[in-house]
């Protein structure tokens, strides 16, 4: 089961602003969102949120935090980034960190020769607090910082 959890806390475009359905008020929160994740085969968003749909564009942007928070392994699959620029629909210089909130060996796996430099496997040590951030680029994720996990 994916719990995905609305942006929190306070956005920095409110629900009660004019802006909040539009793409520039929609970038400006995605950022902040978040998702828990608490199955066995969880597939990440990074909070489920993307941009409005642009005519012609790509499926929404994969962008936030997600917590692994299963009792178990999680295996976890991460869709690989879609190329171009958010307001084509594209993922280029989004964020995403996944965070072991629950000491278990997860793995994230993704299309292969997606994770730079030619990887697809994340797997987790086990230790609670164990992150790795990515960063989307021409329909790949570059590791930014991690600790705790071997990419493979």
């Amino acid at each position: 089961m994916t719990q995905i959890t609305n942006p929190q806390p306070d956005p920095l475009v409110p629900s009660t602003s004019p802006d909040v359905d539009t793409i520039l008020g929609e970038a400006a929160n995605l950022p902040f969102q978040y998702e828990v994740l608490t199955g066995t085969t969880d597939v990440i968003q990074g909070g489920g949120g993307g941009l409005a749909a642009v005519p012609g564009g790509a499926a929404a942007p994969i962008c936030g935090t997600s917590f692994i928070e299963t009792a178990g392994v999680n295996a976890t699959t991460l869709a690989a980034p879609v190329a171009g620029a958010p307001a084509a629909g594209g993922n280029d210089g989004l964020e995403i960190t996944i965070v072991d909130n629950s000491g278990h060996a997860h793995t994230v796996t993704a299309p292969a020769n997606t994770i730079v430099p030619a990887h697809h496997l994340i797997t987790f040590n086990g230790t609670r607090g164990s992150f790795v951030s990515l960063v989307a680029r021409n329909g790949v994720w570059i590791p930014l910082a991690s600790a705790g996990v071997t990419i493979t």
